[in-house]
């Protein structure tokens, strides 16, 4: 690909060619180390920019960007902060695509740091350089030879190309994740650190990463995520490729908030949000960083299992039985080999055998004094018909056992890891996955197997409809003419029946006068059966607080009766509010009662949610909650995880029907927040469920801030 035809981050992360501003002599500053770094491992073309020195490190040295010989990809800068976006000035003039910043000072700083931050951020929106940072530690890319940070002692070498990518917002942690990342085994080909995130952001990052050959594996530590659509197409392209995204997240407490606050000047949504969207579309979340580094192990070599069954073979019984209860808490199965299988393990067992060949395999420490029977053994266990990925036990220590291991593991194109008690320089080498405790061995196995076996579902295309939105506008007027935050409920019910959302049968009976009683009488006829009266007012959202609603009524004179007493109790306990009618509402049964609603998260914009409704939405306070767009389908997967799948497959549990009528709930309500963002919130509770019926009984519509 020509420069021309590069985009800037693809300039700013595979450079062929790079200037150091801020370079320098001395390798205990940033700029000395940096360069040493870069010069040591970088093939393409290396400017060091320095005002006064004729030369860095034995390298020409140029006075500033201005006086670069050519073009350049990429600026490494580690100047003052008053003086960074200036330099960003001129690799705009230059023609530089990108710049990683290392320089701290900025909004992280305070008041005066953040006027410079909000001065660099114009400098690059204005030039088009792409930056990575402030107050960031630099990028490491072993595929591209890119030492650009000061994570790297000086004069290490990058280590050679390896298949996980690690991007972290923060640098000095980050930093502390790579090395034990590498510590443990992982192969890391990339660190990126994104600091203050003026400019490019971690989704970025990783949408430029997911496409990299080399690159298998992507694991993230996030304070916040500044560029939500990107990191959701991300996700979906990783999903697409095989390529399992893990994300370790900061600030999920409001103590933690503050925290990230004031380290990058970070905005942080709702970690409930997070895990929603991370799980609709295929993100792993990591809870611990050994989590995400143990989620790295067992990912990077590509192996997937063709089921979620576990064979483990140990010398230890007690290992065995820790290995089988962690594999079973975690959701895998630990099934029993076939007699015939069980019986070959227990014929090529040291004789007299007093282990177990069932699963787990038990071979007892007697095996340990014939070598070549634990490779068998183990071979048969790995191979066994009824086992996806296998596991085993050994210790630290040079010997037989663990070279059949390592021959076993090159033998087989199932997962297989090993607990043992540290990691080992020939597992590593041969690519063994290994694990110290038994726990982290089954949890990682066991996110292998749903991330191979539970691929999230295709993100459908939204197309808005122009004339349903055009319509809903339409019903939005008379709120907005009266200055009012909220709709009727009458109106926020025909707003839900443009989005195929099934609601009640109801009539609305507009304005309060002498011949109400008749009205609504009338209302409650053509409707039949007992009826609900609702007292219609903007200033009563909440109307049953003041008396508002009257529920069962039957038979004309108890329905006159009701209005009257109705309208009465609200003129005496909220004598300001203004009524503009009375809706007369059919009476749904219920089996259930399911609340679902919408609202904006501060990150990741309109948020979908269903739950347990009426009065078990609190005390449940469980919902499935998704981002749309989305379809059918992933609505009736995500209600299926409520309650432990029991809301769908119990006893009393909903019918296909019911189930088809709550997933067209949500749905609409996502294609609702897409296509009337002036829409902030929506409250649809209770959605009363009985006989392969559902129906929303009640719903609030709140209006955004007309400004907003």
């Amino acid at each position: 690909m020509g420069e021309a035809k590069r985009t800037g981050i693809e300039r700013l992360l595979a450079p062929s060619s790079i200037a150091m501003v801020g370079a320098s002599n001395q390798e205990m500053r940033i700029g000395g180390q940096v360069y040493g770094n870069l010069a040591l491992n970088f093939k393409g073309a290396l400017y060091p920019v320095h005002p006064r020195d004729q030369a860095v490190q034995g390298d020409r040295a140029y006075r500033s960007v201005a006086d670069l010989p050519g073009p350049v990809d990429l600026a490494v800068i580690a100047v003052p902060a008053e003086h960074v976006a200036g330099v960003i000035e001129q690799c705009g003039e230059r023609g530089v695509g990108g710049a990683v910043v290392l320089t701290a000072g900025f909004a992280e700083a305070g008041p005066d740091g953040a006027e410079l931050q909000r001065e660099l951020a114009e400098a690059a929106a204005r030039t088009g350089v792409r930056v990575v940072g402030p107050n960031c530690i630099g990028y490491l890319s072993s595929a591209g030879g890119v030492a650009a940070s000061f994570a790297m002692p000086p004069g290490t070498p990058l280590p050679p190309v390896g298949p996980v990518a690690l991007v972290s917002q923060s640098g000095g942690f980050g930093s502390y994740i790579a090395e034990k990342a590498q510590l443990a085994g992982l192969r890391l080909g990339w660190f990126v650190s994104t600091g203050n995130e003026v400019d490019v952001n971690i989704a970025q990052v990783l949408r430029f990463l997911v496409e990299r050959d080399e690159t298998r594996v992507l694991l993230a530590f996030s304070e916040t995520l500044r560029d939500p659509d990107v990191f959701v197409e991300t996700a979906r392209r990783a999903a697409e490729l095989d390529k399992p995204l893990v994300l370790l997240k900061a600030g999920r407490s409001e103590e933690a908030a503050r925290a990230a606050l004031s380290h990058t000047a970070s905005v942080v949504g709702s970690a409930e949000v997070f895990d929603a969207v991370c799980r609709q579309h295929g993100v792993v979340v990591a809870d611990t960083m050994e989590e995400m580094l143990d989620l790295g192990m067992i990912f990077q070599d590509g192996r997937r299992p063709r089921g979620d069954r576990i064979g483990i073979m140990t010398t230890s019984g007690g290992a065995g039985v820790l290995l089988a209860d962690g594999a079973g808490m975690a959701g895998l199965s630990v099934p029993e080999f076939p007699p015939d299988e069980r019986d070959a393990i227990a014929a090529k067992m040291p004789q007299p055998f007093y282990g177990s060949a069932s699963n787990p395999v038990d071979t007892t420490a007697q095996i340990t004094a014939a070598p070549d029977l634990f490779q068998t053994v183990l071979g048969e266990v790995v191979g066994g018909s009824v086992v996806d990925m296998a596991a085993t036990v050994t210790w630290a220590r040079p010997g037989a056992a663990n070279d059949a291991i390592i021959e076993t593991y090159r033998s087989t194109d199932k997962p297989f890891a090993v607990l043992c008690t540290t990691w080992l320089d020939d597992f590593q080498k041969a690519g063994v996955p290994t694990f110290t405790d038994p726990r982290r061995v089954v949890h990682a196995l066991a996110a292998l197997a749903r991330h191979t076996l539970r691929r999230p579902p295709a993100t459908p295309e939204f197309v808005p409809d122009e004339d349903r939105a055009r319509r809903v506008r339409s019903m939005l007027v008379e709120a907005r003419n009266l200055g009012e935050g909220v709709l009727l409920e009458s109106t926020a019910k025909r707003v839900m029946a443009e989005y195929g959302i099934p609601v009640t049968r109801e009539i609305y009976v507009r304005g309060v006068r002498d011949s109400g009683p008749d009205e609504v009488a009338a209302a409650a006829g053509k409707l039949g059966g007992p009826v609900a009266l609702k007292v219609m007012s903007y200033q009563l959202p909440h109307k049953s607080d003041v008396g508002g609603l009257r529920l069962g009524v039957s038979g004309a004179d108890a329905v006159k009766d009701a209005y009257r007493d109705m309208l009465a109790e609200v003129a005496r306990r909220a004598p300001d509010a203004m009524i503009s009618g009375v809706l007369v509402q059919e009476m749904a049964p219920a089996r259930l009662e399911i609340g679902c609603g919408m609202r904006h998260d501060p990150v990741f914009g309109p948020m979908v949610a269903l739950g347990p409704g009426g009065i078990m939405i609190e005390m449940l306070a469980e919902t499935a909650l998704l981002r749309p767009p989305f379809d059918a389908a992933a609505a009736k997967d995500a209600i299926g995880g409520l309650l432990g799948g029991r809301l769908v497959g119990g006893s009393r549990g909903l019918s296909p029907g019911e189930l088809d009528l709550l997933a067209a709930t949500m749905t609409g309500l996502g294609a609702l927040a897409l296509e009337v963002p002036e829409i902030a919130e929506v409250d649809v509770n209770p959605v009363r469920v009985a006989g392969g019926d559902a129906v929303a009984a009640d719903a609030l519509i709140v209006l955004a801030d007309e400004e907003g």
